[in-house]
């Protein structure tokens, strides 16, 4: 025992922790012993230990007493709850070597502090005030009487700047300000065991406002981009938190909704900036293996979607080919075909309706892809001769989980299947030709002979000019309008075959006049410009009376 009756702990700080007295641990003996009997020795033979109980998900986020039976434990069970528990038992406390870290942390501060020059940069003290302010415990003083307090020093500005300056140098800087959301953490379901499992700096908006905008995201974002099966998505949110679709993608589900709704408009920058935050911070865990997932992958395309409609074009066009190039690195380009034996990163589907969702991520991660690379003329990311996956199923197909055989994008440039087409499908479609249209314009070869009529150039202009003739005569009446005025998709695919046509014929009519051919070939190609461009201004005029909102989560508008 310490003859001083202190012990000092070695550190930045030596801090005297007084030993209590006798008396106290007299005391604390007596309390001691009326304990109950299982809370006795345990070197004692007549100790029996008590079960320890490990209390399912849902008791535990709410906080209540759970029996753990497994496998439901009796409050779920009465309540008809669904019943989970943890296999893995999570560690309490700080991690290993944390309190080292704080204690070399402070150290480096306390040196800091005592290097400080205090005489650096000191302004001459200002002239004496009278001291007018009286409380209950100052004495009785005349204002004519000069106050003891006047010729205290004040604090060097420059020196406290430096001060400050250096000490987040070393604790780093602090956290940006978070705005209010409309009952965040108020009201709704207790966050605190979903920020604590999935490191969230914040807690998520109350449960109504989740609602709210997930029914706002269903309705004018999921029919333009329908790869997120619905029910599913619901009912993963009532399980455990590490078993839910990725905050990121949670988050920029909201900010698509918000931009689109005029009650919470005001926010859908900020949870854009949150999605992005925890979609990257998800992709710095460990090796980078996280953020391999489905889940992952659709908040990409989000985030690339968002930021077109946003107009922030450079970071659209990055995180475009991040997501293609994820759903190619999880194999969803031959989800129904034997290819090359490559690195498998993610499991194979359990049923058809996990495969057809995984086929529609994949299909709007390619149409992304190529409407990203229309206006700029830059490179695309996904080469159609490497996909081999079915095209997507009908919308009620999909969302009943009735299976359904679909066709390959080579058949359907050939013509067939075109009459069972979906309008998810036709998106495709068009794109593949707008992706054509690309290589065609952008990719000029040596031996196009663009000066002959019988050159290459002049073959490949026939050919996808009679291949979108084709399609725009063979569509089905459900693909057609006013028949599908109902269905954005079929807008959005039925204005894109005219601006197809406009596309192939204006970069005929610059190659015509380039090289100086017949004038009959020029007003041809001008003539089928003002038909497209006069449809176009139909389609408008047809679709002025309905909304438009719901179109324009297509990237293209």
């Amino acid at each position: 025992m310490d003859p001083s009756g202190l012990l000092t702990k070695p550190g930045p700080f030596s801090l005297p922790i007084s030993m209590p007295s006798e008396m106290s641990l007299q005391g604390f003996s007596t309390a001691s012993s009326n304990t109950p009997a299982y809370a006795a020795d345990p070197d004692d033979s007549s100790y029996v230990p008590r079960p320890k109980r490990i209390a399912c998900v849902v008791c535990r986020r709410r906080k209540l007493r759970c029996d753990g039976k497994k496998p439901s434990c009796g409050t779920c069970s009465r309540l008809g709850h669904d019943c989970s528990y943890d296999e893995v038992r999570k560690k309490s406390g700080p991690k290993r070597g944390y309190v080292k870290q704080l204690e070399a942390r402070l150290a480096q501060v306390e040196t800091l502090l005592k290097n400080q020059d205090p005489e650096a940069g000191r302004p001459p003290p200002p002239p004496a005030q009278p001291q007018n302010n009286k409380s209950a415990f100052d004495l009785p003083m005349s204002n004519d009487a000069p106050s003891n307090f006047a010729n205290i020093p004040p604090i060097p500005e420059a020196a406290a700047e430096d001060t400050m300056a250096q000490l987040a140098e070393i604790l780093g800087e602090p956290q940006p300000f978070e705005p209010f959301l409309p009952g965040a953490g108020f009201g709704g379901e207790p966050h605190s065991w979903e920020m604590i499992s999935l490191g969230l700096e914040e807690p998520l908006p109350a449960q109504d406002v989740i609602d709210e905008l997930q029914d706002i995201f269903f309705e004018k974002v999921y029919p333009s981009m329908p790869i997120i099966h619905r029910p599913r998505y619901l009912a993963s949110m009532n399980l455990s938190p590490e078993m839910r679709p990725p905050v990121c993608l949670r988050y920029i589900m909201w900010s698509h909704a918000a931009s689109m709704s005029d009650k919470y408009s005001f926010l859908h920058q900020q949870f854009y900036e949150r999605a992005r935050k925890y979609a990257e911070r998800d992709e710095m865990k460990g090796l980078g293996e996280q953020t391999v997932s489905v889940g992952h992958c659709q908040a990409w395309i989000l985030i690339a979607t968002y930021e077109f409609r946003m107009m922030f074009f450079p970071r659209a066009w990055l995180n475009s080919g991040k997501a293609s190039r994820l759903a190619l690195m999880l194999g969803l380009n031959r989800l129904d075909g034997a290819g090359l034996d490559v690195k498998q990163t993610t499991g194979p589907p359990r049923d058809w309706l996990e495969r057809e969702e995984r086929r529609r991520i994949f299909w709007m991660a390619f149409c992304v892809d190529r409407y990203a690379s229309i206006g700029t003329g830059w490179p695309m990311m996904i080469d159609e001769r490497d996909i081999m996956t079915n095209l997507p199923a009908p919308e009620d197909a999909f969302l009943k989980g009735r299976a359904e055989q679909t066709s390959r994008l080579p058949a359907l440039l050939k013509g067939d299947g075109i009459a069972t087409l979906s309008p998810f499908a036709n998106v495709v479609l068009m794109s593949s030709m707008f992706g054509r249209n690309l290589t065609h314009l952008h990719r000029p070869d040596p031996q196009d002979n663009d000066h002959d009529l019988n050159g290459e150039f002049w073959k490949r202009h026939r050919t996808y000019d009679n291949l979108i003739l084709g399609v725009a005569l063979s569509l089905p009446s459900h693909l057609r309008l006013p028949a599908g005025i109902s269905d954005p998709n079929v807008i959005f695919c039925n204005m894109c075959i005219h601006t197809a046509a406009i596309c192939l014929h204006q970069a005929a009519i610059f190659k015509a006049e380039k090289n100086k051919m017949p004038n009959q070939i020029i007003m041809e190609s001008k003539r089928r410009c003002i038909v497209a461009a006069d449809q176009v201004s139909s389609i408008m005029k047809m679709i002025c009376h309905t909304d438009l909102t719901t179109v324009r989560a297509q990237p293209l508008f």
